[in-house]
């Protein structure tokens, strides 16, 4: 299978990793006396911390194996322009356009009803906006990825 075309599925992993770092946080506690101030981490943000180092390792590794195997399609493991862009011919620029566009259309909807939303006097704590934004990152990876996936079936 494609690496780009499972390049959303990785973000998703990553944005849950990120999710596990972020209750982590927000669970730790942070004791300030007199004279010092000790912060104690959960250990479920060290864990995910660790986990994320291991996964950004496998991606490098991925990646790496991928343009070994296509060095006309070689993928920058770290650019600005997300991989997950095909635009190997005309085609595959249309099927990232439609897939491009559909995403932003679920931002300009998404993104003002969040902001709304938070405007209202329910108490939201930390972990839970954190936890909105990642639910945000994941549906529209997932709209683009079955929006590629349903070009490739075609």
């Amino acid at each position: 299978m494609n690496i780009r075309l499972l390049y959303p599925f990785y973000n998703i992993l990553s944005c849950i990793i990120l999710l596990f770092i972020g209750w982590g946080f927000t669970r730790s506690t942070t004791t300030v006396t007199e004279n010092s101030m000790e912060y104690t981490l959960h250990p479920v943000a060290v864990i995910a911390w660790f986990v994320l180092v291991l996964f950004i390792i496998a991606m490098v590794v991925l990646v790496k194996k991928h343009n070994k195997k296509n060095p006309d399609k070689k993928i920058n493991t770290f650019s600005i322009k997300p991989p997950e862009y095909n635009e190997e011919d005309e085609m595959y620029q249309f099927a990232t356009m439609n897939a491009t566009k559909k995403v932003y259309t679920f931002l300009t909807w998404a993104l003002p009803l969040i902001l709304a939303l938070l405007l209202f006097p329910i108490p939201f704590s930390k972990f839970s906006i954190f936890a909105i934004i990642v639910c945000v990152i994941i549906i529209q990876n997932l709209i683009f990825f079955f929006e590629m996936r349903k070009f490739k079936e075609e």
